[in-house]
């Protein structure tokens, strides 16, 4: 395993302790590398946020000519115990990368701030912009932006794993006595979107709330991440840097690869995320465990293609399938998540209607993603007006079982 950030020379950690020698690997390619990145070109040190930060720079590597057009994106976080702000060329590029560029996805490797350049939620902040900065340039890069993934290892599977459960949360959030604005407002493109359709997560912390569950390292970054404080101490801000807390069913669906010889981050913490989605009926999820470290296992990287089309492909058969019955071509920014398209249900503007002729009229609930009734009783052909709901994400329930997502 070839480590690129080792427990040495860097900053200090929460809980008295440093990144100390050597002892520890913490980023790794893992087995089973698939190929050399250098064999594809790359546009490098690409400021997504226009401040000149060294922590918002990235790279973008695109596949080798297919004679397409555009290609679906595979953005990929480093490991850095969430330390180091300029890592993006060590990235998992033997592994990850370039498992994802053989098969046809242009690969993004951000740098992101540290803890001691901006506390979180600066570093989930800054691959929302990632994400923003992608769509805004589309054209010019070549993005298919229906379909952008993240991934990432570590610290990065982290930040990987928050970007699918908070696809739908947008300016502050709060958890008890603490308000985070989760989105920001970095970068030139805040109209865009900062949806993602897929996540893998590699070995990561997901939820340092619940490392206890097995033996971890005796260190604590996390605690630095949100000011130096520890989950007893401060446990609304721990809440809101741990991705089960905004678990719900309009999430990304997840892959979690996590080794049980993993002697930073224990095994059991992505069991526990995983179960976490399952219960919440995030649909599509994966939980790949293995034999391994602390690290990417590169032998899982073609189970990792295979997840990531498997929603590609899930995702451009419902785009058809509602193209076909609206008999023009969807806008996806009208409705965004498709992944569950009720074809019984439309959305229109601002009104909510029984589309399918052999549907009948039906009781209905309309939530928000807290489960919050906003608006009740029969949704028929007529339909509802839906103009007085604010920009966000809802939920429909019919008493048939049904459930319709989606954006306004």
């Amino acid at each position: 395993m070839n480590a690129f950030a080792q427990w040495g020379g860097g900053g200090q950690w929460g809980g008295g302790g440093q990144w100390g020698g050597g002892g520890f690997n913490f980023g790794g390619e893992g087995s089973g590398n698939s190929g050399n990145i250098g064999d594809y070109q790359k546009k490098g040190d690409i400021d997504y946020v226009g401040d000149n930060h060294v922590g918002h720079k990235m790279d973008v590597y695109f596949p080798k000519d297919d004679g397409k057009a555009t290609h679906p994106v595979l953005i990929h976080i480093y490991g850095s115990a969430w330390g180091s702000n300029n890592s993006k060329g060590s990235a998992d590029l033997g592994t990850v990368g370039t498992a994802a560029l053989g098969a046809g996805y242009i690969l993004v490797t951000p740098n992101h701030r540290t803890y001691n350049d901006a506390l979180y939620p600066a570093q989930i902040n800054d691959i929302k912009a990632v994400v923003r900065y992608l769509r805004g340039n589309a054209q010019e890069l070549g993005v298919d932006t229906s379909f952008i993934a993240v991934s990432g290892f570590s610290s990065g599977g982290h930040l990987a794993s928050l970007m699918g459960v908070t696809r739908n949360v947008k300016d502050n959030y709060t958890y008890g006595s603490a308000t985070m604005n989760i989105e920001g407002d970095l970068g030139r493109y805040t109209n865009e979107s900062s949806w993602v359709d897929a996540v893998c997560d590699w070995s990561g912390p997901v939820d340092c709330r619940d490392k206890g569950c097995g033996n971890p390292i005796q260190m604590a970054p996390e605690n630095d991440m949100v000011g130096g404080c520890n989950d007893r101490t401060c446990p609304d801000k721990h809440a809101l840097l741990g991705a089960n807390t905004f678990i719900d069913e309009t999430d990304a669906p997840v892959f979690v690869a996590h080794g049980s010889s993993d002697n930073i981050v224990p095994q059991c913490e992505g069991k526990i995320f995983y179960d976490n989605l399952i219960k919440n009926n995030v649909q599509d999820c994966e939980y790949h465990p293995h034999g391994g470290g602390h690290g990417v296992e590169g032998s899982l990287t073609g189970d990792m293609i295979k997840f990531l089309n498997k929603i590609k492909e899930k995702k451009a058969a419902a785009i058809a399938a509602h193209s076909s019955s609206e008999g023009e071509e969807a806008e996806l920014s009208g409705v965004i998540d498709i992944f569950a398209f009720n074809k019984s249900i439309c959305v229109d503007n601002d009104r909510l209607y029984i589309c399918n002729d052999n549907a009948e009229a039906t009781n209905f609930n309309l939530t928000d993603i807290s489960g919050k009734i906003l608006m009740s009783g029969i949704l028929d052909a007529e339909g509802v007006d839906i103009s007085s709901l604010c920009q966000g994400a809802y939920i429909v329930r019919t008493s048939n079982g049904g459930s319709f997502k989606f954006i306004k």
